[in-house]
């Protein structure tokens, strides 16, 4: 993955991993998100002293960065941010979706039904793809499956630059079948959509559904009623792939979507965050810079 930004007709186009934020976003953390150093500082103190006095997360050392993530989130609303890390504690309580994956897993070709984009859009969001198709339940069990999409979520947001920005996320269900069907039950649809937006620290700006199939009509009538207005409104269900090339810059996009990236996958990206997700604990770990 390569770590230098790519430069088409004069615009700029960040990697995935930066190693620094970015004036356009530090200027987006003030403006946007309510982030100054002195509230910063204030509120971690304010928001580990809620926590502690919490029956559900007290005695939990919380890395501040962690805490951080969780701010940034709620644009420094403190009981939003607690109440996102309440709902992270039962998660990890009754889920066993935490941690790492055993590295075979990463070699299988269903292991390639989560990826993020290697650069990222104009706005420096990150592209979060997911490629149900290719999927295979009996390759990759369900559990393993779970376990690598938090895997994969919690590492990218390890990196300030996509707490930030957030993440553009595509949904393509090309290939999804009956063979997938018994796995969408009420009770793993609603770990899905409950892990990512209500346990998660992650924005998610712009959702794009995109292949759509008899089944996603029975998937949407599930899960429609548990989804905030916010999220409802941000997601478009494209009716041809290569729409989404009026969305996204064509020199960032996997070229299996018409784009110019001929080699999309983050083979080495997923294998060191496996790597380190097996340190995951309700404390939090520190971002990359």
């Amino acid at each position: 993955m390569s770590s230098k930004p790519l430069k088409i007709q004069g615009k700029e186009f960040l990697p995935l991993e930066t190693g620094y934020l970015t004036e356009s976003a530090i200027r987006k953390c003030k403006e946007e998100l309510n982030e100054t150093p002195e509230r910063k500082a204030k509120r971690i103190e304010e928001l580990r002293s809620l926590l502690e006095g919490n029956v559900k997360s007290e005695g939990i050392d919380f890395n501040d960065d962690f805490l951080v993530g969780y701010l940034r989130r709620n644009k420094y609303r403190l009981k939003d941010a607690q109440r996102q890390m309440l709902d992270l504690i039962d998660l990890y309580e009754t889920e066993n979706v935490f941690g790492s994956v055993p590295d075979e897993y990463l070699d299988l070709p269903s292991s390639k039904f989560v990826n993020l984009l290697p650069f990222r859009c104009q706005d420096e969001c990150a592209v979060l793809i997911f490629r149900w198709g290719k999927w295979d339940p009996s390759e990759l069990p369900i559990e393993r499956l779970k376990q690598t999409i938090v895997m994969v979520v919690c590492q990218a947001l390890r990196d300030p630059m996509t707490q930030i920005n957030g993440f553009k996320v595509i949904y393509d269900l090309d290939g999804l079948s009956y063979k997938h069907w018994k796995y969408f039950t009420p009770h793993n649809l609603f770990l899905f959509y409950n892990g990512i937006v209500n346990c998660s620290p992650a924005r998610y700006k712009e959702v794009y559904i995109i292949n759509e199939n008899i089944l996603l009509k029975l998937i949407w009538r599930v899960i429609k009623p548990v989804m905030s207005e916010k999220i409802k409104s941000r997601i478009r269900f494209l009716s041809n792939p290569e729409e989404l090339l009026d969305y996204f810059p064509r020199c960032i996009m996997s070229s299996e979507y018409g784009g110019d990236i001929l080699e999309a996958d983050i083979k080495d990206w997923i294998k060191r965050a496996n790597k380190e997700q097996q340190k995951f604990t309700l404390r939090g770990q520190p971002n990359y810079y």
